[in-house]
């Protein structure tokens, strides 16, 4: 006769499911709100999006000028979503953690959120100006632009969500290092093969093919691993002198 399971074995395991489950409505729900407000100011968000580019749009299809319009309310309500995800994750796995991991978890996650919207701030702010007004100069004298709505914001927010991926690369490798799977030494020495790998991301995360824009994702990715080796040497520096003391 084969032996039954304690029902009651089971009940912490699926406490643990219901609770990531409700996290995840509770996220989803946010993301469904954030649209809903964002939508309804979706000409507002627009705006600065006409005003970047210097002219008006045209919409090529009927339904391109309302898809435009969901699309760039979504991707504001995905983008205001990520603080919200990140502390559901904390909330979720800080109950098992350590008194040690929980504190890095509290560092890990306001980090992760401020990286994420600091690499949209850089992208709109330095990289999106220049690399719009770079394109548009190759029109000369002899074409006119006719920009599609639809392509444009396309253009700009997927540029937008990839500076907000690849500034989080300070934190995963500074992360990796705490953790011990990687040391300092092994992360200069990979530095030269970085400056290759940085520039195959820059072109798969591109929206575009050209060597221009892979560019202005290269760079970032390079200066930002850079960063990252100052930020863990002075770290380990100071974390080496406690010890000692």
């Amino acid at each position: 006769m084969v032996k039954r399971l304690n029902p009651d074995e089971k009940v912490p395991f699926l406490q643990h499911l219901e609770e990531l489950r409700k996290r995840i409505i509770f996220c989803v729900l946010f993301l469904i709100a954030a649209f809903a407000v964002c939508y309804n100011f979706s000409d507002k968000l627009l705006a600065p999006f006409v005003k970047l580019l210097g002219t008006k749009m045209i919409f090529l299809t009927p339904l391109e000028a309302m898809m435009a319009y969901m699309s760039l309310a979504f991707y504001v309500a995905l983008f205001l979503t990520v603080p919200v995800l990140a502390y559901q994750i904390w909330a979720f796995i800080s109950p098992g953690l350590l008194p040690k991991e929980k504190r890095l978890t509290m560092i890990v996650v306001p980090a992760a959120s401020g990286l994420f919207l600091t690499g949209l701030a850089f992208c709109w702010f330095v990289v999106l100006p220049f690399a719009i007004k770079f394109l548009m100069a190759y029109g000369g004298d002899q074409m006119i632009p006719m920009i599609s709505v639809k392509a444009y914001l396309s253009f700009c927010l997927s540029f937008l969500l990839v500076f907000g991926i690849i500034f989080e690369l300070p934190l995963v490798i500074i992360v990796i290092h705490a953790m011990g799977l990687v040391t300092l030494e092994a992360l200069r020495n990979f530095r030269r093969y970085w400056i290759v790998v940085a520039f195959v991301i820059g072109a798969i995360l591109t929206p575009t093919p050209d060597v221009f824009n892979q560019s202005l994702t290269a760079a970032p990715l390079i200066v930002l691993y850079e960063v990252s080796l100052i930020w863990i040497w002075l770290f380990g520096r100071k974390k080496k002198t406690v010890e000692n003391d």
